[in-house]
């Protein structure tokens, strides 16, 4: 039961923070959705570097990685934009948009568990 009350501690307060930085006025001057960009790829940056150090503490393991980075990252509205994307016909920016998202998320997370690791150690 616990886990369940953490899990939902740490989403409330990811998903809080991905509404501000998604509603930011500096990203609507870009003709890509960089907000939710931007929040995936520091996401996948933080889980990497939260990885190595959490993994054996059970309790804030589910409230980090779970909770907070499940509620601050999001899948649905990549999704969401990509589907907007097509609707709009622009299919250069939809593939763009795809393949930043999906490379850049993996450098990061790469990144974060290389920061992750050497701090743990």
């Amino acid at each position: 039961m616990m886990n369940i009350i953490l899990i939902s501690f740490g989403a409330a307060i990811g998903a809080s923070l991905r509404g501000f930085i998604t509603s930011l006025k500096i990203f609507d001057r870009f003709s890509l959705p960089y907000a939710v960009f931007a929040v995936n790829v520091t996401g996948a940056l933080l889980m990497g570097v939260a990885m190595p150090l959490v993994v054996q503490s059970g309790l804030l393991y589910f409230m980090i990685i779970f909770g907070f980075l499940g509620g601050f990252t999001t899948y649905s509205a990549f999704s969401i934009e990509q589907l907007q994307l097509f609707q709009q016909r622009e299919f250069k920016k939809l593939i763009k948009y795809t393949f930043m998202m999906i490379f850049f998320c993996l450098v990061s997370l790469a990144l974060g568990l290389l920061i992750g690791v050497s701090i743990a150690t």
